[in-house]
C-alpha cells in the first residue's frame, strides 16, 4: 500500500491563500450556499479551447442535482490554476510525484469543516458510481489525499487501512472488505500544512477527537483520477480567481513509527470505535499486524 505524509507542504503565502479561500467557502456554506442545489454560472470545461486556456467561462446557468459537493480540476488547470485550491492541487501533485503522470485526467476536490462535537467521518472508500444499462459500475481514484488546514490541537487523526472493497478485489467476505482483516493500518494526526496521501481505493476514515479538543477540524480533500468522476461538478464562476501554482514549502517527509502487533484482534475494538489504539507521542503511526 502506497502511503506518504509530508509536513510543511506549502510555503507561507500559498498556505495563507488556501486558508483564505477555505474561510470564504465555509462562510458561504454557513450562510446556506449549497453547490448541489444552487443555480449559477459555471466554467464549461468542454468549451475550453486548449491546454493554455483554463479560464474560459460560460454564461449558462444550471441547476445541479448530484449529491456530492466536489469540484473538478482538469489536468491543464493543475498548471494554470483558477483558484487557490486548484493551486494547492497542482502543488500537491508535484510534491507527490504525480505531476508528470500523463494517465491522470485531473483532480476532484472538496472542503470539510467539522466541529469538535460532530461525529467523525465514518470509514469508507471514495468511489464514483455510474449507472449503465441499469447496472452500477464503481471506479476509484488513482490517489487520495488529505491536506490539513486547521485542527492540530486535537482534531481526529485520519486512518487508512490496507483494505479495499471485496467486490473490487473479486472476492466475497463477511465484512465486504479485502482482505477480511487489515495487515497494516496507518494513522496520521492533524498538523497544519500537512499532506497525507494513499492509494485511492483504500478503506479510510476519521478517528475520534482527543478529549480536550474544542475547535474545528478543517481539511481539503484532493483525489486524482484517470477518468473524470460523474459526480464532480464544474467550478462555479464565483470561485474563479486565476493564480499561480502553489509554491511548495520544505516538504519534509514524515516516516511512520512502526508498531508491531501480534494480531489485529489486539486493536479491533479500538478501530471499530474509531479510536486510536494507545500509542504515546507519535503523530504518524503504522500498525503492523503481519507478525502473527
Amino acid at each position: 500500500m502506497r502511503f506518504a505524509v509530508v509536513d510543511d507542504a506549502l510555503d507561507a503565502d500559498a498556505f495563507a491563500r488556501v486558508g483564505a479561500f477555505v474561510d470564504a467557502y465555509v462562510a458561504l456554506a454557513d450562510g446556506g450556499y449549497d453547490p448541489a442545489t444552487s443555480r449559477e454560472g459555471w466554467l464549461d470545461e468542454d468549451a475550453v479551447g486548449g491546454d493554455d486556456d483554463a479560464t474560459t467561462t460560460t454564461t449558462t446557468t444550471t441547476t445541479t442535482t448530484t449529491l456530492t459537493s466536489a469540484f473538478w480540476t482538469p489536468r491543464r488547470a493543475l498548471a494554470a490554476p483558477r483558484c487557490a485550491i486548484e493551486a494547492l492541487a497542482g502543488g500537491c501533485a508535484a510534491a507527490l510525484g504525480l505531476a508528470d503522470d500523463d494517465a491522470l485526467a485531473g483532480a476532484e476536490w472538496w472542503i470539510q469543516d467539522v466541529a469538535w462535537n460532530e461525529r467523525p467521518k465514518a470509514y469508507h472508500a471514495d468511489c464514483d458510481v455510474a449507472m449503465r444499462d441499469g447496472v452500477g459500475t464503481r471506479t476509484f481514484p488513482a490517489m487520495a489525499s488529505v491536506f490539513y488546514v486547521d485542527g492540530e490541537r486535537g482534531g481526529g487523526a485520519t486512518a487508512a487501512f490496507d483494505q479495499t472493497t471485496a467486490s473490487e478485489a473479486g472476492e466475497e467476505t463477511a465484512s465486504g472488505l479485502w482482505p477480511e482483516t487489515p495487515e497494516r493500518v496507518f494513522a496520521c494526526e492533524v498538523r497544519k500544512n500537512r499532506l497525507m496521501a494513499f492509494e485511492g481505493d483504500r478503506w479510510h476514515g476519521v478517528l475520534a477527537n482527543e478529549g480536550g479538543f474544542r475547535g474545528q477540524r478543517v481539511t481539503v480533500l484532493v483525489n486524482w483520477w484517470r477518468e473524470r468522476p460523474s459526480g464532480a461538478r464544474n467550478l462555479p464562476n464565483r470561485f474563479v480567481s486565476p493564480t499561480r501554482t502553489a509554491r511548495l514549502g520544505k516538504c519534509v517527509p514524515v516516516e511512520p513509527c512502526v508498531v508491531k502487533r501480534a494480531s489485529y484482534e489486539d486493536d479491533r475494538a479500538a478501530w471499530e470505535a474509531q479510536e486510536m489504539p494507545a500509542v504515546a507521542g507519535q503523530s504518524v503511526v503504522e500498525f503492523d499486524y503481519r507478525s502473527g
